[in-house]
């Protein structure tokens, strides 16, 4: 027999709206991030022996860095964003199916389980 899976809707949009939250945050957090990091650009200097041995090697963290704060946000927005198109399918498939329930009800109640006036069989006469 199939295993059973219960959905809880709304505790997983309040997961979601916390996950949009951190992503906002990622987001300006990634923002502020580079333009603090562009301010230390001089660092090392742009001349002499020092500029000239540690420039590279600056660059290329300072190019890491950025690469991983913004694929570190990327992620976390990935998740959000996936985790939103989640919710939004398994409520539309849960409000599907209840009106397919109620339409069904209600040709059920207004004419019965064989329609209005037929006492039953299969429609063979």
């Amino acid at each position: 027999m199939g295993q059973r899976y219960y959905v809880a809707p709304g505790r997983i949009e309040a997961l979601a709206r916390q996950l949009e939250e951190i992503g906002t945050l990622s987001r300006n957090m990634t923002e502020e991030f580079l333009d603090e990091l562009a301010l230390t650009v001089r660092w090392p200097g742009t001349e002499g022996e020092f500029a000239e041995k540690a420039r590279p090697q600056e660059q290329k963290e300072r190019q890491t860095t950025k690469e991983t704060m913004m694929a570190v946000r990327d992620v976390l927005v990935g998740i959000t964003d996936a985790t939103v198109l989640q919710v939004r399918m398994m409520k539309d498939t849960r409000d599907r199916n209840l009106e397919g329930i109620e339409r069904h009800n209600n040709r059920t109640n207004t004419g019965g389980v064989y329609g209005e006036g037929n006492p039953g069989g299969h429609g063979r006469r």
